[in-house]
């Protein structure tokens, strides 16, 4: 008689209590006043009594009992889950209004992102960085492109992936607190370039992972240039994981280089998936989709360098690249408008090299025409092969577009007067 009583009244207690711990909230449907006096009701219409204040409770009432228990604890189990992923959801989306908000209010103080790119292994050179801190103090300057991930597969930064351990490619240049000395000391925005499908330390580790030649049922080489399978997942993996360390280092940034397939007509290359056109853009797209929701998650935004051509082309050109859909699927492209890359007759010109404005102009105005948001399209300029007027002229050209810009000098050499305004 008294284990009954006991048993009843740590149960009843049990059902109080528990909806009180979660501020008497009604989750899934499920009313505990409600379900606390059907329980009681019944107890009191199906007991029988025996002596004054004393009730017993069959075996089969127990089940019942603990069959109504479970239901709210479940409830409130259900209750928590669904206020977690609520509460993460909410912090998801505050990342990624604070990323955007960077982004504007710096924009906006600084009269736009004009930025130059700084190899990841001169960082630390003296001779390097210096004239590089000159050239953001005296100049429009005020965004720096770092290398994360290079183009010979090496990391600048000390990474927790685990397959990095047996690479062996960290170079480490930096830490988070380096990236949070060089953006105060310079007041700089601050782009990670990460080059994702060109690796050839990845690909010749895990050469399940690469594009094979069927020649030598090896992993592809071009000139030199190794590269990973866009439809390979561990591949994916593996640089979105990079991504997402860099962003929490410090960067404002995340911008994918080598999005791509091999630039090549060599039919001899085997993937995971064919490759044709609905394949490679659907595993680049996705990609750079599901890569920008992720960073946009922890508060970077995210960026993909093109092919230049891309901006007139009316397919993929067989790299994955089309403009009407990797659009979409970042918050900037800067596409690559070299006037040194363009084949010879391009825009009317027997050497395009020599006509910096002219070219650029033109291309850019094909991504225009084609519904590339101003603020979306960030070219890419030549820092190379030019005088220091032509170097200007590259930038006059987008400037004229109402456009922001990035210079690209695989050197990390760059001279004060390439930011020297030309009048029209």
């Amino acid at each position: 008689m008294i284990m009954n009583r006991v048993f009843f009244l740590i149960l009843f207690i049990s059902l109080l209590v528990i909806p009180l711990s979660i501020n008497n909230v009604n989750s899934e449907g499920i009313s505990y006043f409600e379900l606390i006096t059907e329980i009681g009701a019944g107890l009191i219409k199906d007991s029988e009594p025996v002596k004054e204040a004393e009730i017993i409770i069959s075996e089969e009432q127990k089940a019942q009992i603990r069959k109504n228990l479970n239901s709210v604890i479940n409830s409130q189990n259900g209750f928590f889950n669904q206020y977690e992923s609520s509460q993460i959801e909410t912090l998801k989306g505050v990342n990624a209004f604070i990323a955007k908000h960077r982004w504007e209010t710096f924009s906006e103080t600084n009269n736009g992102i004009k930025g130059i790119y700084l190899s990841g292994y001169h960082l630390l050179r003296e001779e390097k960085i210096n004239p590089i801190k000159e050239i953001v103090n005296n100049t429009i300057v005020n965004t720096i492109v770092l290398d994360v991930k290079t183009d010979n597969g090496h990391l600048m930064y000390d990474s927790q992936i685990e397959s990095v351990e047996e690479l062996n490619n960290e170079r480490i240049k930096y830490d988070s607190t380096t990236l949070k000395y060089l953006k105060e000391e310079l007041n700089i925005y601050l782009i990670g370039r990460v080059v994702a499908f060109q690796d050839p330390i990845f690909s010749r580790k895990y050469s399940e992972s690469a594009i094979i030649d069927s020649r030598t049922n090896t992993p592809y080489s071009q000139d030199g240039q190794y590269f990973l399978d866009p439809s390979d997942e561990n591949s994916k993996d593996y640089v979105l994981n990079i991504a997402l360390e860099a962003c929490l280092l410090g960067f404002d940034e995340i911008q994918f280089d080598y999005i791509r397939y091999p630039d090549t007509s060599y039919q001899g290359l085997v993937y995971d998936e064919e490759s044709n056109f609905e394949n490679r853009t659907k595993n680049i797209d996705s990609f750079l989709l599901n890569a920008t929701n992720a960073l946009h998650d922890i508060g970077c935004l995210a960026s993909a360098d093109i092919f230049g051509y891309v901006l007139n082309a009316k397919n993929d050109n067989g790299i994955g690249q089309y403009l009407e859909t990797i659009v979409n699927t970042v918050d900037f492209i800067s596409p690559m408008v070299y006037p040194s890359h363009y084949s010879r007759g391009s825009f009317g010109y027997n050497y395009p090299n020599n006509h910096p404005y002219e070219v650029v102009t033109a291309s850019l105005n094909q991504g225009l025409l084609r519904g590339v948001d101003q603020k979306q399209l960030r070219p890419f300029l030549q820092g190379f092969w030019h005088s220091s007027k032509d170097v200007a002229l590259n930038i006059k050209a987008a400037e004229d577009k109402g456009l922001d810009w990035i210079i690209w000098n695989n050197s990390s050499v760059y001279q004060e007067d390439f930011f020297t305004k030309i009048e029209s």
